[in-house]
């Protein structure tokens, strides 16, 4: 499809899609169905077998811009493709298999209409299956101070919730095309390093978790890729080497502590939480560092909680203490997914 004439709409809205037929007619419908609707709606679709493409050419709407490869590429070179192609000042991602609430855009361009710093903005997400059955919450953290203390631990943005400023990731160089699953999490610490990010404290995408996905076959490329990320995160965040044991036991959050782990997983956790309020001591007493604080011990609760029951509710109660409003926002948050996703 034909690129629309100028001028240039604020939003390049990016979906890469391979074999997406399931999902795909959900995902593109939620991206129409925008409130804020400066936008072009920018489909690579790379070498699909199955009838992905003729289910977005289906639309005929003027705003979508299909663009398929004949061969499979891969989603990284697929996503700097894109981004050559995108008119946008501000380029927002979507995957195939997930959803934009309707306000999603517009609630994030009203935030970086007020906040000119911000280069990338994110916001929460609500956690569905194959499905669509709602199976639990995406947290993250939301002012700078606490994202790069979360980027230590795990990717503090969604990729399929993120818009960012396309000269910025431009003058970076775009995607890392030698990350073939953590090409985000690379991308936002790069831009984090050097500019404003944040993420919206509202739940304005849904995201799918299956079984098969990449995140779960590929789990090998996930670590050492991750691992990469982290030795740069590491470096930016601490004046002194982080020893190699103390990153592998860093490592181990993303997948989820054991048990047995969690003595030596505390006092590193511990001993780092120190060195980084000495390093940064605007975070003392800031709620969003506690929120994030208090995130990250109900995740390591929750993982505990049916080996040893005990550890995990006293991690839980450590999360409680730490943001009290925390236990009753994500309560009210699984009700209503309860109540709003179920298929």
């Amino acid at each position: 499809m034909p690129a629309a004439s100028n001028p240039a709409p604020t939003v390049s809205v990016l979906m890469t899609m391979f074999d997406a037929a399931r999902h795909l007619r959900a995902s593109v419908e939620s991206v129409l169905a925008q409130t804020f609707g400066d936008f072009e709606f920018l489909i690579v679709d790379d070498g699909s077998r199955d009838d992905s493409a003729a289910i977005v050419e289906s639309y005929g709407d003027a705003r979508i811009r299909l663009v398929c490869n004949e061969r499979n590429k891969g989603q990284t070179p697929c996503l700097n493709q894109g981004l050559a192609l995108a008119r946008g000042a501000w380029v927002a991602r979507q995957d195939a298999d997930d959803l934009s609430l309707p306000r999603r855009l517009e609630r994030q361009m009203e935030r970086l209409r007020r906040d000119e710093k911000l280069a990338l903005l994110g916001c929460q997400a609500w956690l569905v299956d194959d499905g669509g059955k709602f199976t639990g919450l995406l947290d993250v953290a939301l002012g700078p101070e606490s994202i790069e203390w979360a980027g230590l631990w795990e990717n503090p943005f969604i990729h399929t919730a993120a818009i960012f400023r396309r000269e910025v990731v431009a003058r970076l160089g775009g995607y890392d095309e030698s990350f073939r699953i953590c090409q985000d999490y690379d991308l936002w610490m790069r831009i984090a390093a050097e500019h404003a990010t944040a993420n919206l404290s509202e739940r304005l995408t849904v995201y799918r978790h299956a079984a098969q996905s990449l995140q779960h076959s590929g789990r090998e490329t996930v670590r050492e890729e991750s691992r990469r990320v982290l030795r740069g995160v590491l470096a930016r965040a601490f004046s002194k080497t982080v020893s190699e044991a103390d990153a592998a036991v860093l490592m181990r959050f993303r997948e989820g502590v054991a048990a047995g782990e969690l003595a030596e997983f505390r006092a590193v956790y511990a001993r780092l939480l120190a060195a980084y309020r000495a390093a940064h001591p605007a975070v003392a007493g800031a709620r969003d560092f506690r929120r994030t604080l208090a995130l990250h011990r109900a995740k390591l609760g929750r993982g505990v909680l049916g080996a040893r029951p005990l550890a995990g509710l006293a991690e839980l109660g450590r999360a409680f203490a730490l943001d009290p409003q925390l236990l009753i926002r994500l309560l009210a948050d699984r009700l209503a997914g309860r109540f709003t996703l179920a298929s």
